[in-house]
């Protein structure tokens, strides 16, 4: 029974980042479900998070909000049948409210499981591949993505999943705009790159023939709203910490916002600074190599420009997040992702949020979120 409105535009990540056990997501899902949030998206780290055993804790969970894997990473560590498998079951088991979501992974992973690094080639292979593989045709394949003969999922699938691919910068927008369902653009974008990005992906949909408008176009937005400090540090500056740690990710944010390459710089030096000693090795996909330290947070808070934790977040009371997320739409996103928050922190942004919202907009739409 749906118990609250439905805000198919909105969505959030359950169990942001690294996480120690699993089990807090089921009660996130019920969260979320009961403030009325369109979708449930969900990242992977594979001591933690495996998305296929998650999604399915979050379709027993709920059976009104939409499910997306958000993202599934290093595509090829995966036969394309399975992946097509999880595509397939959790089509059947939501009844249609599930979303293939992907990423470009990051390459040690793939180093060190000896699987081919991802590009645009071998990811418009593999979506072909699925899409064939739901549509119930046999695959016989051979290219990047390996060596299949006669491959069949087994029937086609009514209710085929979406695709959304992760983008960012402008050949990965103008890409998916070609050849997926779904765009979600990248974490601490400001409205003014968003509405950018928005252009570039429609181009790319226009340019391969297809609707522009049919393609959803979501924005990730790390949020802190109504927050004590340490929930700030940890949300916010802590998050973007973590993205210091890549820096083909930052750089492209820093092209992308304007945003000064010396100040890049000088946070990289002050972040490895503040970890030297201060924490543990971490995995080859999570955010566990920085520090934890309250302290050294509150340090790096002082050094970041406010521009980027200001005009790359949405931080402060509930009317400054609702403005926010305004700003993504305004800039001319279908979906606004939550990222870093805890669904219970959203309550408060949610009662806002109606103030804010243009309902005509929305009417409709599927909380599928690639539909």
């Amino acid at each position: 029974m749906v118990t609250a409105p439905r805000y198919p535009e909105l969505g959030f990540y359950t169990l942001p980042g690294h996480v120690g056990s699993a089990k807090d997501c089921q009660e996130e899902v019920r969260q979320g479900d009961a403030l009325g949030l369109g979708s449930v998206w969900i990242s992977e780290r594979l001591n933690t998070k495996e998305v296929g055993v998650l999604s399915g804790i979050a379709a027993a969970t709920s059976p009104n909000i939409g499910i997306a894997t958000g993202l599934i990473s290093n595509l090829t560590l995966r036969n394309p049948v399975t992946v097509a498998a999880l595509g397939s079951t959790m089509s059947k088991l939501t009844d249609g409210r599930f979303a293939l979501g992907m990423g470009r992974g990051v390459d040690p992973l793939a180093d060190a499981t000896g699987t081919t690094r991802l590009n645009f080639r071998v990811m418009e292979d593999y979506v072909t591949i699925l899409r064939r593989l739901w549509r119930g045709e046999t695959v016989d394949y051979e290219g990047p993505v390996g060596k299949l003969s006669g491959l069949k999922l087994g029937g086609p699938v009514e209710s085929p999943p979406p695709v959304i691919s992760a983008a960012m910068g402008d050949k990965t927008c103008r890409w998916a705009g070609r050849v997926c369902d779904g765009v979600l653009f990248n974490s601490l974008w400001t409205p003014e790159a968003t509405a950018h990005s928005v252009k570039i992906v429609r181009q790319g949909a226009e340019e391969a023939g297809r609707d522009p408008a049919s393609v959803r176009i979501w924005a990730v937005q790390v949020t802190a709203c109504d927050v004590p400090e340490e929930l700030f540090l940890k949300y916010v500056v802590r998050r973007m910490n973590t993205y210091l740690l890549f820096p083909p990710m930052m750089e492209s944010l820093c092209t992308m916002n304007g945003w000064s390459r010396a100040d890049l710089t000088r946070l990289q030096a002050a972040l490895a600074e503040f970890d030297n000693g201060n924490v543990t090795e971490g995995g080859l996909m999570g955010d566990e190599a920085t520090t934890r330290s309250l302290d050294d947070l509150r340090r790096m808070a002082a050094l970041y420009p406010q521009d980027w934790i200001q005009r790359g977040n949405a931080v402060g009371s509930a009317e400054d997040v609702a403005k926010a997320t305004k700003e993504r739409f305004d800039a001319g996103v279908d979906g606004v992702l939550f990222h870093g928050t805890d669904p219970r922190y959203l309550e408060s942004f949610v009662r806002a949020w109606p103030r804010h919202r243009d309902d005509a907009r929305f009417a409709g739409r599927s909380v599928n979120p690639g539909l």
